[in-house]
């Protein structure tokens, strides 16, 4: 499958890419990033292309295990949570530090923001958490990853 130039931005964007992270990932200068972006300049190559379709795959895995896991909390309880928390991270240092997983944090957020997104709109608050604020609510948000 071939991503338009606006899915191909979207798609980066939604899993929460940087034109820098993905430029350092195929080796390559941001401004290359850049016309694979804009209309009438070059196409991404076909790995960079399916790369960035893997990352979808994972990103959309993620945000359906989370959603699943408050479908979880709905069925003991018998109603839906009125609100949920989810980890969020200030800097890379500070994903470094707390996060379960390697990984980058920006990719984490954009997990993050896209199940708050899902959730306000099935009426259920979602609260922005970081993990010092409260070191038990952490431990029991990351066993869910």
């Amino acid at each position: 499958m071939t991503l338009s130039k606006a899915q191909f931005r979207e798609t980066r964007e939604r899993c929460g890419i940087s034109q820098q992270m993905l430029a350092s990932r195929a080796g390559v200068k941001v401004l290359s990033v850049k016309r694979w972006e804009k209309p009438g300049e070059a196409e991404p190559p076909a790995d960079v292309q399916t790369w960035l379709e893997s990352m979808l795959t994972q990103h959309v895995e993620a945000v359906e295990a989370a959603l699943d896991a408050v479908d979880g909390i709905e069925e003991v309880q018998g109603n839906p949570p009125d609100h949920v928390d989810l980890l969020y991270y200030r800097s890379q240092a500070h994903y470094d530090t707390y996060g379960r997983d390697e990984g980058d944090y920006a990719i984490v957020n954009a997990r993050s923001r896209e199940i708050a997104a899902i959730l306000e709109a099935q009426g259920i608050e979602a609260r922005f958490r970081y993990p010092e604020d409260d070191e038990a609510g952490f431990q029991r948000l990351a066993n869910t990853r």
